[in-house]
């Protein structure tokens, strides 16, 4: 089955990009409008150097077109350290400000440390058009609807669901190919690939489109 694979890179702020992939002379505040230009998704991490809030998201929204994607990583707690039903209502005022351009939710777990699953499932039914995915737990401990998380590379087998985010640290071209070709024949729904080499994921995820747009994924 053909999936929709949205490509991009864990962040966007990454000192070795300067000169790299930025201009030498592009303000910081202007380096996501220059991505959104080369790249068509990113993943938003839940570090320091990427915080999201509100008001963050909608000034993304703001440098981005209409057609570009942001899948959104919520930690452990919620912005206060509250738990599941914190980062439940955080989640659910993000997915407000990202006007349309939120592809997924991707909450992660400790080890050992179940989510509450009944707000997600509120949040799920809420925002229908929002894939809501786990990581940090196995594939078949996830109840039905939610979406998963596949690391390429550290033994996992790709489990269908509906909604995937695959994290891949590998640049070579065979590789990719065969990543991009697993989730095209596995995967029933949309999915995302998000390359994550902190010095070239940039040209990863180009190589990695590139890939896609022949294999038509």
């Amino acid at each position: 089955m053909q999936t929709s694979l949205q490509i991009g890179t864990r962040g966007w702020i990454y000192p070795a990009w300067n000169e790299a992939f930025y201009d030498p002379d592009l303000p910081v505040e202007w380096q996501l409008s220059w991505y959104a230009n080369h790249l068509r998704a990113v993943l938003v991490p839940a570090d320091t150097m990427h915080e999201v809030n509100v008001a963050r998201a909608q000034d993304w929204v703001e440098d981005t077109d209409p057609e570009f994607r942001f899948i959104v990583e919520i930690g452990p707690t919620g912005p206060d350290g509250g738990g599941g039903q914190a980062r439940a209502s955080f989640a659910r005022s993000l997915a407000q400000s990202f006007a349309g351009q939120l592809d997924a939710l991707l909450f992660t777990s400790q080890p050992g440390s179940a989510p509450d699953w009944a707000a997600l499932d509120t949040l799920r039914q809420d925002f229908p058009q929002v894939a809501i995915c786990v990581d940090g737990v196995t594939a078949d401990a996830i109840p039905a609807g939610f979406g998963n998380c596949w690391h390429v590379g550290e033994g996992a087998s790709l489990v269908p669901s509906p909604y995937t985010v695959a994290f891949c640290a590998h640049g070579a071209l065979p590789v990719l190919r065969e990543v991009i070709q697993t989730v095209q024949d596995t995967l029933p729904g949309g999915g995302a690939l998000i390359l994550t080499d902190p010095a070239l994921a940039y040209h990863h995820a180009k190589e990695a489109r590139m890939i896609a747009d022949l294999l038509d994924a």
